[in-house]
């Protein structure tokens, strides 16, 4: 899967943001939403929103989709929900949650944000829930709503489908793209604390679960009937 031409750079952030007053190509859109149906297992409304949201995310920062080399490398986003957005903007894009370059923030939002760690620039994009009526009066024969706003979200203006916002991201330097924090024994358990996700707790160095943040409760094994 080959990048576009990669679109005029965005202006700084503070700037008005327009957004593009045509969609992207539907070719574009077609191939990044059946490589994220194959992934996902199934094509819904969500897929087509994060496929979108990708590429109008990275086009503002200047920024073609998918990202290619070594531009990948500059780029962190963030999901604000694990539903099929994620797995969209995912293959979308090509950040990874593996990587660190893709990071979820669960809030319940059907939104994104896409930080240039080089520039500092971000901008996070929110899916309108005035396109869900706007996608069934595009399709008024179409009986199954999905139905109309997958076929309706490939071809609406970005303006329709999207508010937008210029943001700024706060990242602590150990969370930067590339960096690996060196690995802590937790001083509790001795366990390898990886990732920079130490927590200090009366001066001591802990993992999560022994520093009582752990998201699960220790059981009793099952008993057999």
């Amino acid at each position: 899967m080959s990048p576009p031409a990669r679109p005029t750079p965005a202006p700084m952030a503070g700037a008005a943001l327009v957004l593009p007053a045509e969609p992207p190509p539907l070719a574009q859109v077609e191939q990044l939403v059946h490589a994220s149906a194959r992934i996902h297992g199934h094509l819904c409304p969500g897929q087509v929103i994060g496929v979108r949201m990708s590429i109008l995310g990275l086009g503002l920062l200047g920024y073609g989709c998918p990202l290619g080399m070594p531009e990948i490398k500059n780029i962190i986003g963030f999901v604000e929900i694990e539903r099929c957005l994620a797995d969209a903007v995912a293959v979308a894009s090509g950040l990874r949650f593996g990587r660190g370059s893709l990071r979820l923030i669960n809030q319940g939002l059907l939104a994104a944000t896409f930080l240039d760690a080089l520039s500092g620039r971000a901008v996070r994009l929110v899916s309108r829930e005035e396109a869900r009526q706007a996608a069934l009066e595009l399709h008024p024969n179409e009986s199954n709503p999905h139905t109309a706003q997958v076929l309706a979200y490939r071809v609406m203006p970005d303006a329709e489908l999207f508010d937008a916002q210029w943001v700024s991201v706060a990242l602590p330097p150990d969370q930067m793209p590339g960096v690996r924090p060196p690995k802590v024994p937790c001083a509790n358990c001795g366990v390898l604390i990886r990732s920079g996700q130490v927590h200090r707790v009366e001066g001591r160095e802990l993992c999560a679960p022994c520093a009582g943040r752990a998201y699960f409760l220790p059981v009793a094994p099952p008993t057999k009937e």
